[in-house]
């Protein structure tokens, strides 16, 4: 019995590790905001260098009622195949709701999709946190434009920082 313990230990960490493996990013974009350069929405957002994930600034969007921040259109990105991640760190201040991250990805010929990061928040008073949404691209479908939004699904603050764009 001893012998089929030692020997199954090993495979059952091995085992253990290879669930924790998670899959390797492309970078497609970076946004590190460390100015309001491109961002769509100007009205009702600033650029915050006090309070920053990373020391260089973050976009402060103060509200009292819901609204959807368009932050970023992407035109040059050419994937299919693939998952697209949009992810951002973000913190609330005194948010009665929740914040979440919408993507849109835009096809010529077929419309517009998107998808929306539910299943990854923040509401209340959190610190820097990050949170995402996946797109799942299958072959031959390339988006023309892919439009990066937050959405706040009620009332308070928060800052969004180091935005990125990945494909897995």
């Amino acid at each position: 019995m001893k012998k089929y313990f030692i020997i199954s230990l090993p495979l059952l960490i091995i085992h253990f590790i290879s669930c924790n493996v998670q899959p390797e990013k492309n970078e497609l974009k970076y946004f590190p905001v460390n100015d309001l350069n491109g961002v769509i929405t100007q009205t009702g957002i600033q650029l915050d260098k006090n309070i920053s994930d990373d020391g260089n600034g973050s976009i402060k969007i103060e509200t009292a009622k819901p609204l959807v921040v368009q932050l970023y259109l992407i035109d040059d990105v050419k994937v299919d195949d693939t998952q697209v991640v949009y992810e951002a760190n973000i913190k609330s201040n005194d948010l009665k709701g929740q914040a979440y991250l919408e993507m849109w990805c835009v096809f010529k010929d077929k419309g517009e999709y998107f998808s929306r990061g539910f299943d990854s928040i923040i509401s209340g008073d959190e610190d820097w946190k990050t949170i995402r949404t996946v797109f799942n691209l299958e072959k031959g479908d390339r988006p023309d434009q892919i439009k990066l939004n937050v959405v706040v699904n009620g009332v308070g603050t928060i800052w969004i920082d180091d935005i990125h764009l990945s494909k897995i």
